[in-house]
C-alpha cells in the first residue's frame, strides 16, 4: 500500500524546534479485558456508511465484507484475507529511547489488533534525530507509510502544514465529522480544540492528542519554601511580596539552619534563561504579576514566549514597565546576598533542580520544580510546602503557559498513498471512543501500570508512602512500564470526566496539582487569557524560526544583566531598540494574524 511520492514536491528543508519478563500472557490479557469490561462505554449509534465516500478500493474490500466501518467490531473481519489481497497497513511511529520492545509486541498494540483486526506494519525510527529523518522523507520524494502514528511531541502541527499544500496529506475534518462521532463530540463540546487542529488553508490533518489533568501543564511547577526553616525561625509562612523577602533575609543569616555544621544555605534559587516546558525553574517570571503585567510563557506555543492575549489584543509582555519593576526587585535580590550564584548559568546539568534539591540535605529556602518529585530524599522533601498567591505592589505573581491540553493537532497523519483512510478513522473511533482504551494506550495497560480495584477503576499500585510497586519486574518505574506497553503518543484522548469514573488521577501528579492550586493555579486561569495554540502557515513558521530565537535570547541576557547589574533608562531603552530590530514586532503580528484568522 505504498507508493512513491512524485520528487517534483520537494520541500525546502526546515527542522522545526517544544508524564513520564512480563507477567504471563494470559494474566495482562484478562486484566485488560477486565478494565476494558468495567469501564465500557454506553452503546452508541451506529455509524451510516456512504459508500461513494470510500476509496475504489474502500469500496471492494468493503463489498467484500472485508471492512467493517459502521463503528463495531472487528474493523477488519478476516485479518488472513484482508493482508493476503492488500498487505497490511503501514505506520511510522518516533520511538521512545527507552522502549525494549519491538512496537507490535507492545501489550496495547497486541489488544488493538484483538480487537479491531487490524495489524499495523510498523516503521519505528529513533527520537533523536527524528525530526531531520520525517523532514528528509517528505521533502525527498522517498516511499511513504499509510499514515504517521506520531512526530515527536508536540511536532505534528508545523509538519502536516508545511507538507499538506503538495498534497502529501489527506485532510481529516470529514472522516472526523462523518466517522469518528466520539472525537467529533469531543471537539464540539471544546470552546477551543477544533481551533487548536484547523491548519490555515481551514482544513484538519491527523488527528488529535488530548491529555487533560486538571490544566495541570498550564501554570509551572510549584514554587516551594522550607517550612522548617520558617519554624525554627518563628515565621509564618508568607502572603505578600514583602514578606517573602523578610524570609528570604531570615535565611540568610539565620545561621545552621539546615544542621550540617556548614554555613551553605542558599535563601532563594532560580535558574535564569531555563527553557523546561512549563517555566517552573525561572522565579523571575512567576514575579511579575506582582509589579503590574504577569509575563507569560511558550509551554508547548513554540514561539510564544513572553506574548499573551490583554484585551484580546497580542502583547509581548517583557517590553512592560512591569517586567522592568520585576528586573529591580531582582537586582535589589541579588544586591542583598539572597540569590545563589549558580542561578545563572546556562548549563542544565549545573542547574539546582540537578543538583542541590537532589543533596540529603536542605540546602535552599525557596525555589520553584516542575515537581516535588524532584526532591529526591524523603526527609528534605518533607521540609517544604508550597507558597500561597503572593500580593505585590501592583497585583499577585503568578503565570499561565501559552499551551493546551490538546497537545499534539494531527497524530495518525494520513497520507495520501493510503488507500484505506475510512479504516484508520475507524480505528480512531475505536481508540477515542471507549475511554479504558485511550487512558491505557497513553500511560500503560492494565498489568503494567494499573490494576482494577474494588469500584472497577483502574489505578496505578502504589506502596504506603506513594511510591510505584513494579508490576512487571523489569520495568521498576512508571515510566518504562508505560513506554514498554503502548506507544503513549498517537491520536487518544484523556478528558478530565474519566478521572475517578474509570482511572485514578494520575499518581505522580495529585501532589503536583495540590501545590499548583496553593500557588493560585484556579485564580490564575480564571484571569489570564494566553495564546491559543494556532496552526501556522508555513512562511509564518519560516519567519518565527529566523526571529523569535533571537528575541528570546535578548531577554534572557538583559535579566542576567539586570539582575547583577541593576536597570539604568539607558539598558532598558538599548534592550526595547534590540528587541525592535531583531523583529519582535514581527512576532506580534504573526500571532495576532495567526489568531484572527483561526478565531473567525
Amino acid at each position: 500500500m505504498k507508493r512513491r511520492v512524485i520528487s517534483a514536491l520537494l520541500a525546502s528543508m526546515m527542522v522545526i524546534g517544544s508524564v513520564p519478563t512480563a507477567f504471563a500472557e494470559e494474566t495482562t490479557e484478562t486484566a485488560t479485558e477486565a478494565a476494558v469490561e468495567e469501564a465500557a462505554p454506553a452503546e452508541k449509534e451506529p455509524i451510516t456508511v456512504n459508500v461513494d465516500d470510500l476509496t475504489d478500493v474502500e469500496k471492494e474490500a468493503y463489498e467484500a465484507g472485508l471492512i467493517n466501518l459502521d463503528g463495531t467490531l472487528p474493523i477488519i473481519t478476516d485479518q488472513a484475507a484482508f493482508e493476503e489481497k492488500y498487505g497490511q497497513i503501514s505506520a511510522l511511529i518516533v520511538n521512545s529511547a527507552d522502549r525494549v520492545v519491538d512496537v507490535a509486541e507492545l501489550d496495547m498494540v497486541k489488544k488493538w489488533t484483538e480487537d479491531t483486526g487490524i495489524a499495523f506494519e510498523w516503521q519505528p525510527i529513533p527520537s533523536e534525530g527524528a525530526q531531520e529523518k520525517i523532514n528528509l522523507m517528505l521533502a525527498s520524494g522517498e516511499e511513504l507509510p499509510d499514515v504517521f502514528w506520531n512526530f515527536g511531541d508536540g511536532k505534528s502541527g508545523n509538519i502536516v502544514v508545511q507538507y499538506a499544500d503538495q498534497g502529501i496529506f489527506t485532510p481529516t475534518e470529514d472522516l472526523i465529522n462523518n466517522y469518528v462521532p466520539s472525537l467529533k463530540k469531543i471537539l464540539d463540546d471544546s470552546d477551543k480544540y477544533w481551533e487548536e487542529i484547523t491548519a490555515p488553508d481551514g482544513h484538519t490533518y491527523g488527528f488529535p492528542y488530548i491529555e487533560e489533568m486538571y490544566g495541570l501543564v498550564l501554570t509551572p511547577g510549584p514554587l516551594l519554601i522550607n517550612k522548617t526553616w520558617l519554624d525554627q525561625l518563628g515565621l509564618e509562612v508568607p502572603t505578600t511580596v514583602d514578606e517573602w523577602v523578610e524570609c528570604m533575609k531570615a535565611f540568610r543569616d539565620g545561621g545552621d539552619l539546615n544542621g550540617n555544621g556548614e554555613a551553605d544555605e542558599i535563601p532563594l534559587a532560580s535558574w535564569f534563561g531555563a527553557t523546561d516546558t512549563f517555566g517552573s525553574y525561572n522565579m523571575f517570571y512567576r514575579f511579575t504579576g506582582a509589579f503590574g503585567q504577569a509575563d507569560s510563557y511558550c509551554g508547548g506555543n513554540q514561539y510564544a514566549d513572553h506574548l499573551r492575549m490583554i484585551d484580546g489584543k497580542v502583547t509581548f509582555t517583557a517590553m512592560d514597565e512591569a517586567f522592568r519593576k520585576t528586573a529591580e526587585f531582582f537586582n535589589m535580590l541579588y544586591n542583598e546576598g539572597l540569590i545563589w550564584n549558580g542561578s545563572f548559568e546556562a548549563d542544565e546539568s549545573a542547574a539546582y533542580h540537578k543538583s542541590l534539591i537532589k543533596e540529603d540535605v536542605a540546602r535552599i529556602g525557596c525555589f520553584g520544580t516542575w515537581t516535588d518529585q524532584e526532591i529526591t530524599n524523603l526527609d528534605v522533601h518533607d521540609e517544604y510546602v508550597a507558597l500561597p498567591r503572593l500580593e505585590g505592589e501592583a497585583g499577585k505573581m503568578g503565570f499561565e503557559n501559552n499551551y493546551s491540553e490538546l497537545q499534539d493537532s494531527s497524530n495518525t497523519a494520513i497520507t495520501v498513498d493510503c488507500e484505506f483512510p475510512h479504516v484508520v478513522a475507524a480505528f480512531m473511533e475505536y481508540m477515542v471512543g471507549d475511554p479504558a482504551i485511550s487512558i491505557q494506550s497513553n500511560w500503560g495497560s492494565v498489568g503494567y501500570n494499573y490494576e482494577i480495584d474494588e469500584n472497577g477503576i483502574m489505578r496505578t499500585p502504589l506502596d504506603e508512602q506513594g511510591r510505584y510497586i513494579a508490576q512487571v519486574p523489569e520495568y521498576t518505574d512508571f515510566g518504562k512500564a508505560r513506554v514498554n506497553s503502548t506507544t503513549c503518543r498517537g491520536s487518544m484522548v484523556v478528558l478530565n470526566e474519566y478521572y475517578e469514573t474509570v482511572v485514578g488521577y494520575t499518581y505522580d501528579a495529585v501532589q503536583l496539582l495540590e501545590n499548583q492550586k496553593t500557588n493560585g493555579k484556579d485564580e490564575i486561569m480564571e484571569e489570564y487569557e494566553t495564546i491559543p495554540r494556532v496552526m501556522m502557515t508555513t512562511e509564518e513558521i519560516q519567519r518565527l524560526t529566523q526571529i523569535q530565537p533571537t528575541v528570546s535570547d535578548i531577554v534572557d541576557r538583559y535579566i542576567n544583566v539586570w539582575v547583577t547589574e541593576g536597570v539604568t533608562d539607558d539598558n532598558w531603552n538599548a534592550y526595547l531598540g534590540e528587541l525592535e530590530a531583531a523583529g519582535v514586532n514581527d512576532v506580534i503580528a504573526i500571532y495576532q494574524a495567526a489568531v484572527d484568522r483561526n478565531t473567525k
